[in-house]
């Protein structure tokens, strides 16, 4: 029997484990300093904030050496590399085959089938491809709900790749833009971004009248933006 909880230890995210052990661990996981902590099945929610907060700086450097080689190594789309898709790691496996090439998931992997010919920038290609078609089947269940909370108008929902945001809008012609890393992030993340540019289709500026609009359409978001590496704009 295992419940997982997830958490936040200053601004990385973390996994709570509660499994039917005796004792406490904390593991940080290259290559992109995952942090795990499993606790035992009773463990009380102060025993176990107690021991984070004592392991606090040693968990924070340990993620932060991890993820500073993990920054620096560049993605080969190769079988047995690590790739995320809604906050969960997976698995890539490459295979080869005369079909149109295409990517799907099977339990902790993702399967990519590409032509035997196919070169790095192909994989990155293809796999792009899959995240942007899995993000866009998102987008009529988010307008459907947040365009009749907040009595605000989407014309478009368009896709990119963004080296330094999670997303814009242009006010004008009432069109969001998101970066395609967001389909590497949980869902909640995908939304909390999605309405911050819905809000900036009411007020242009990051002011007090914005961060009022957050607060009230979207209470909990600061602790979903804690999730973030990069801002958005």
């Amino acid at each position: 029997m295992t419940r997982s909880e997830n958490i936040v230890i200053g601004n990385i995210p973390a996994v709570v484990k509660r499994k039917p052990i005796r004792h406490i661990y904390i593991r940080v996981y290259p290559p992109d300093g995952r942090v795990v902590v499993t606790v035992p099945l009773m463990m009380t929610r102060r025993a176990v904030s107690d021991f984070i907060n004592s392991k606090h700086s040693w968990i924070i450097k340990q993620h932060h050496l991890l993820k500073k080689v993990e920054q620096g190594r560049p993605k080969r789309y190769i079988s047995g590399e690590h790739h995320f898709y809604e906050g969960e790691k997976y698995i890539m496996e490459i295979k080869t085959g005369n079909k149109k090439p295409y990517v799907y998931m099977d339990n902790d992997r993702i399967i990519l089938v590409a032509k035997a010919g196919h070169n790095k920038e192909e994989r990155e290609k293809l796999l792009d491809n899959w995240y942007r078609e899995r993000m866009r089947l998102k987008f009529p269940a988010l307008l459907e709900k947040w365009e009749g909370i907040m009595n605000v108008k989407v014309s478009e929902v368009r896709i990119r790749k963004m080296k330094t945001k999670w997303g814009t809008c242009n006010m004008s012609e009432s069109r969001i833009w998101l970066s395609l890393e967001l389909a590497k992030y949980p869902d909640s993340i995908l939304e909390y971004i999605f309405v911050h540019e819905m809000v900036h289709l009411l007020e242009r500026k990051h002011n007090k009248r914005f961060y009022a609009l957050m607060d009230k359409y979207m209470p909990d978001w600061k602790d979903r933006k804690k999730m973030m590496s990069f801002k958005a704009d």
